[in-house]
């Protein structure tokens, strides 16, 4: 029987080993999150919050609520990067995880961006394709999974915040992105199959962290008001974890939706949309579990 206060416990194998193995539907349900840092690996949902869509405007809420926000993007394919970064920076996330490279977080963040305007309170460590082979080496090293995790253990006192957009697999990067938060966001969409590999994704972080509780916020997006009968089966079946789904549902809006092929925030794409008005709630109230 899964206990929402004790997720861990549905765990029956090993992940450590190997470290290759892709589970991919559980590693794009997972977010993290931590008391002074946080990280998303969020899933890439049909209604447009998605990994990236979640991670970027949580930050840019954050940082315009004046919280001190670092974002590393953990994906090779640096959506976060098109965002706020750039994707052809001499210096990105992969020296963190080369082992001839001496590069820490300080030498290789950069200030957010928005088309080209400056992100108050917003740093962003960039990421590129080259990230990938970056990872390949990695699965090698000795304490592979704390890589990350001891990189941000030297910037801790510089940032109120840390959002790490990890990749949508779960190899060693994501591992990497786990080991280092003690909160998990799990984002949900209003779909039929939405919760599920949820239980398997709880005993993947178990292993990693070596522990069977842990802190985690459950985020419903894509919410529709006209599919009142999914909306009902989704609701009943997050009943049992009632006391960590987030208040704020974030709604399916055509802002949002326009907001991430133009690559940007839906906060700048349109600050009177419902769909900023969502991310504006969410976001205080993320920040009031941080706080």
């Amino acid at each position: 029987m899964f206990d929402p206060m004790h997720p861990g416990e549905v765990l029956k194998e090993s992940y450590l080993e190997p470290l290759e193995l892709s589970v991919t539907e559980a590693a794009e349900r997972l977010g993290v999150a931590r008391k002074t840092l946080s990280a998303l690996v969020n899933k890439k949902s049909s209604g447009g919050v998605g990994k990236t869509t979640l991670t970027a405007n949580l930050g840019y809420g954050l940082a315009m609520l004046g919280k001190r926000v670092l974002l590393i993007d953990l994906d090779p394919q640096g959506h976060s990067t098109t965002v706020f970064g750039d994707q052809g920076a001499a210096h990105t996330v992969k020296e963190l995880f080369e082992s001839h490279s001496k590069l820490g977080i300080k030498d290789l963040v950069m200030p957010g961006q928005v088309d080209g305007e400056p992100v108050a309170n917003l740093d962003i460590v960039s990421s590129n394709i080259k990230l990938a082979v970056s990872a390949e080496n990695l699965a090698a090293r000795i304490h592979r999974e704390k890589v990350l995790a001891n990189a941000l253990a030297k910037v801790n006192g510089d940032y109120d915040v840390c959002l790490i957009d990890c990749p949508p697999t779960l190899g060693v990067l994501a591992v990497n992105g786990i080991y280092a938060a003690d909160r998990f966001l799990i984002p949900v969409t209003y779909g039929r199959y939405a919760l599920d590999g949820v239980a398997d994704l709880f005993a993947i972080i178990s292993t990693v962290r070596e522990t069977e509780s842990f802190a985690y916020t459950i985020i419903r997006n894509g919410y529709d008001s006209r599919t009142k009968t999914t909306n009902d089966f989704i609701e009943e079946q997050l009943a049992p974890f009632a006391d960590n789904v987030a208040a704020t549902r974030i709604r399916k809006t055509e802002s949002i939706n326009q907001a991430a092929i133009n690559g940007e925030p839906v906060f700048t794409f349109d600050a009177k949309s419902n769909g900023t008005a969502d991310f504006e709630a969410l976001t205080r109230e993320i920040a009031g579990l941080e706080g």
